[in-house]
């Protein structure tokens, strides 16, 4: 059996965190902390190994470059978003505008990252590296998340 690409890897976990804001989108309370945490443990470890890992080899290539750095910047926006929803709650009168808006930004971002940066991708990265690079991004989400778990148990101790 073929080993995941890496755009295999990368669409899989996008489904997963489009689903969580779908139930996002509908909780309240209690359950709306407990999937906005779920969704971060997704979303942060996911973006960040692709910065640490998938990133940099597309912007060694002048037909990903551009594409990428736009990525970048989108999980800047993100990651300020999530910040402001972390210093509030979801009774919050803006919490579910904020929700909306997130999604829209990361569904935005997926958009444009499979419809226009993979196809580029494979363009330059072969099948090979791609498995390579799915590998990669694994090990380096995984370890995110065990830093993210373990940067929980800290506060949770305190």
């Amino acid at each position: 059996m073929a080993k995941p690409q890496i755009y295999d890897v990368l669409h899989r976990e996008h489904e997963e965190v489009s689903e969580l804001f779908h139930q996002l989108e509908e909780a309240r309370g209690a359950k709306a902390l407990e999937l906005f945490a779920r969704l971060k443990q997704k979303l942060i470890p996911h973006s960040r190994a692709e910065e640490a890992v998938v990133y940099p080899r597309l912007l060694e290539e002048s037909r990903t470059a551009d594409n990428t750095r736009e990525g970048i910047e989108e999980h800047k926006q993100v990651d300020k978003l999530l910040a402001e929803l972390d210093a509030m709650t979801p009774d919050a009168e803006v919490w579910p505008a904020k929700i909306k808006v997130l999604a829209d930004m990361v569904g935005h971002h997926v958009d444009e990252e499979e419809g226009e940066l993979f196809p580029l991708a494979r363009q330059v990265v072969s099948d090979r590296e791609s498995e390579q690079l799915a590998e990669e991004f694994a090990r380096e989400r995984d370890a995110f998340v065990e830093d993210l778990r373990r940067a929980d148990q800290r506060d949770a101790a305190e």
